[in-house]
């Protein structure tokens, strides 16, 4: 019997395995462009910084100890966002902290750890041979806060509010120009079609950084009702919106409905506190929790034995660290010539600035990229400061005092400009004086032009402004479309400055199509290379996160991608406020 079956057995296991080894080659396409979009990762890897802690104390919760509930975590920011509305020219950095994975959550999630992209409110994703349609499945057990259960409606929703030109949201639409259509499937499954591949493609299908927002809530008639929408965000998130005393606060409770794992603390609230000096008083009297230093504060701090014995200090690279830089609207008369724009970058001592007004702890950059990145080339030197050069170069390009009035002039334009800048943030109050030092040797006329950060946000969208200095927050994958490619000019568009380039629109094209990592980051370079020879920006410096946290907290874990307050809790002995 054993002889007769043991031919039928082989043959079995042989079809069994063609059968296997050809499901496999099917998929082959499919797993190589989750390879490739898996790939995205490993240029932060390149970087031997992040995820550390430089000085200050580090904690994780005890094994087997899951933390007590209860207390508050109060966040003092120097800024107050204009929106909550995500989906909005007006938002910023900061309503992205208040609100991202906290009301709002997107399809899929970075991992903090291993950088990427998984599972949040969808539970799968299949992508087709040709990368071109990516069908998400929702999971079952999901609802907004209000208890209405989140589907495939509020998906296509969330992404048809994006593309929508009533909307004020082309700064976040420019990042679904080759998205084809997105399909319904049924109420727990939809699908993107592209119309070509885009490196990107499933970070923005899945909504990463912007969320998913609830159709019934936020479904609108007319333009002006859903760019009116600055406050109440309402999202699937573990926090719900409480309220917003202008100037003061937003304060956030705990969403106690949460369809996945509570946070430990039971609100969260951001306050307003404009001065460097007063931030850090109320840190020291007890009333906010956490502040972001200023690097000379930071670098002052951390001498004092005392100080970090009473609070955590902490110092790490991230892929979110801005950059900073000085932007030069093309559309004045001087800045329309790059070799204006390169003689404001070399009269400029940028080491100067990171030696005494960062105390040494940043980094002279060349270009937008994230300075640990693989896109970023660490072959470009930075132009050297040359006041001589600068003045020569002013010179070439027909900027010279013909009147003797100390002025550079041409055409009966004198060289006089506008700076803009973020009122009450001290390190950019230092930068503006000492480019008006420096400008002023060469007979050039800098006007310090401080604003809220509310006004200057509406300037920079309305590209009513003359330069400015600001920092730009980074991208854990950076697509550089939206700073610098023309189209992105007008329509509150972020490319501010006015940048165009046939060539550099050319490399940024070919960026966002092109899948093969090795490729890719030899394109970024090129366009890195480019934006240094053009100088659309006197880029300045980036340096790294500063976080100064009360010492009640624990499970405080500095992560790759920076912090991740969700996970945090107090003990019960060490609470101090109650709901």
């Amino acid at each position: 019997m054993n002889s007769r079956s043991t031919p039928k057995t082989v043959f079995l296991f042989i079809l069994l395995f063609v059968i296997v080894f050809l499901q496999l080659l099917s998929k082959t396409q499919t797993s190589r462009f989750i390879k490739r979009l898996d790939s995205l990762e490993k240029n932060l890897l390149n970087n031997p910084i992040s995820g550390k802690t430089s000085t200050g104390q580090h904690s994780a919760a005890k094994e087997g100890y899951p933390g007590d509930e209860g207390d508050w975590l109060i966040w003092a920011f120097a800024v107050e966002p204009k929106t909550l509305n995500q989906l909005s020219a007006d938002t910023d950095l900061y309503s992205r902290w208040i609100t991202f994975e906290t009301v709002f959550e997107p399809l899929l999630s970075y991992d903090y750890d291993e950088i990427k992209l998984k599972p949040c409110l969808a539970k799968s994703y299949q992508i087709s041979d040709d990368g071109l349609e990516i069908t998400f499945t929702l999971r079952d057990d999901i609802c907004f806060s209000d208890g209405v259960p989140v589907t495939a409606d509020d998906v296509i929703f969330t992404y048809q509010t994006i593309i929508n030109p009533q909307t004020d949201a082309a700064n976040i639409a420019q990042s679904y120009i080759d998205v084809d259509r997105v399909e319904r499937i049924d109420e727990k499954r939809v699908k993107f079609v592209m119309k070509k591949p885009y490196f990107l493609a499933l970070e923005i299908a899945a909504f990463w950084d912007v969320g998913v927002y609830p159709k019934h809530i936020y479904d609108f008639k007319t333009r002006e009702e859903f760019n009116k929408r600055v406050s109440n965000p309402i999202g699937s998130g573990p926090y719900v919106f409480e309220k917003w005393d202008t100037g003061d606060k937003v304060v956030f409770r705990r969403n106690e409905n949460y369809w996945g794992p509570k946070p430990k603390i039971e609100k969260v609230i951001y306050k307003f506190i404009i001065n460097d000096k007063a931030r850090l008083q109320a840190l020291r009297s007890g009333d906010v929790d956490i502040i972001i230093p200023a690097p000379e504060q930071f670098a002052d701090l951390i001498k004092d034995e005392n100080f970090k014995k009473s609070f955590r200090c902490l110092s790490y690279w991230d892929p979110g660290v801005p950059y900073y830089f000085i932007g030069w609207n093309e559309d004045m008369p001087f800045f329309a010539d790059r070799r204006v724009r390169l003689a404001m970058t070399q009269m400029l001592d940028r080491q100067a600035l990171i030696k005494h007004l960062l105390k040494g702890s940043g980094m002279e950059i060349t270009g937008p990229f994230f300075i640990f990145s693989k896109e970023n080339d660490p072959n470009i030197g930075p132009w050297p400061y040359d006041p001589q050069k600068a003045a020569q170069l002013l010179d070439e390009a027909g900027w010279k005092d013909t009147d003797g009035d100390g002025i550079r002039d041409k055409n009966g334009i004198p060289f006089k400009f506008k700076l803009s800048y973020s009122a009450d943030y001290v390190l950019y109050q230092n930068i503006v004086s000492t480019l008006k030092d420096c400008a002023a040797k060469l007979g050039i006329e800098v006007i310090p032009d401080p604003m809220e950060w509310s006004i200057m946000v509406t300037k920079l969208n309305d590209r009513k402004f003359e330069s400015v200095i600001m920092g730009l927050g980074g991208a854990i994958a950076e697509d550089q479309y939206q700073i610098f490619h023309s189209s992105q000019l007008g329509n509150h568009g972020t490319n501010y400055v006015g940048f165009r380039n046939a060539e550099a629109d050319s490399l940024m094209e070919q960026i966002r199509g092109t899948m093969d990592d090795e490729k890719r980051i030899e394109l970024s370079r090129q366009l890195h290379r480019l934006l240094h020879y053009e100088q659309p920006y006197t880029f300045l410096f980036s340096k790294p996160t500063y976080r100064i946290v009360a010492p009640r907290f624990e499970n405080v874990i500095i992560h790759k991608l920076g912090l991740k307050e969700e996970e945090w809790f107090v003990p019960k002995d060490k609470q101090k406020y109650k709901n």
